[in-house]
Order: structure tokens, then sequence, then C-alpha cells
């Protein structure tokens, strides 16, 4: 379970995680081992309170699908569990940032 705040948390069920190939540089083990993390989480399928949904649906950020998808690929690490570590932070952190109010400008 993901807790985003003290009233919401997001299952474990919503998060689909997938171990893939690292891309780039990394000797021996590089074609073995699979230690990237492919991280989906659907926004319009989920437990979040409706606000939470809303927000993160209008976001211009390039994670965000069309449909309504949040996808995050996490592969800084060499270990498969710190980058599902990775991948989970940064998609808590995606859905904290649409909370935040702007504050309105003054001239």
């Amino acid at each position: 379970m993901l807790q985003i705040s003290n009233t919401v948390s997001i299952s474990d069920w919503e998060i689909e995680l997938t171990a893939i190939r690292a891309q780039g540089s990394g000797g021996q083990n590089v074609n073995k081992v699979s230690s990237a993390i492919h991280l989906r989480f659907d926004i319009k399928h989920s437990t979040l309170p409706q606000i939470y949904k809303e927000k993160l649906l209008s976001l211009n950020d390039s994670r965000i699908t069309n449909d309504g998808v949040i996808v995050i690929k996490s592969q800084s690490f060499r270990t498969q569990e710190q980058n599902k570590q990775d991948a989970l932070e940064r998609l808590k952190l995606l859905i904290k940032s649409a909370m935040v109010v702007q504050k309105k400008k003054r001239a």
C-alpha cells in the first residue's frame, strides 16, 4: 500500500509493476538481469478521490497518457528493489504535486 497523505492511499493491486532490462551500458550483466522497473497506474479506474483524479488528468505531463495512465520507468539504480522504491516515490510525488494549490498572482 502506497500512502499519499493521512487520508489517501493506493492499494497494491492498483499499481502494475513490471521488471524490464535497463538500457545503456552495464557490463556483463546488462543482457541477463531485468533490474529496471516499468510502473503503470490507471487514474480513471483507481480508488483515488474524484478531486485527485480531476487534478491529475488536467496536468500537462508527459508521463500521463491520453488514456489517463501514469507510466514511470525507473532504471537509476543497480537493483530491482531500489528501482521499485524509486518508481513508487516518483508516483507519490506526482500525485502530491497535482494537489498543490497555486497562489494567485497580483499585479
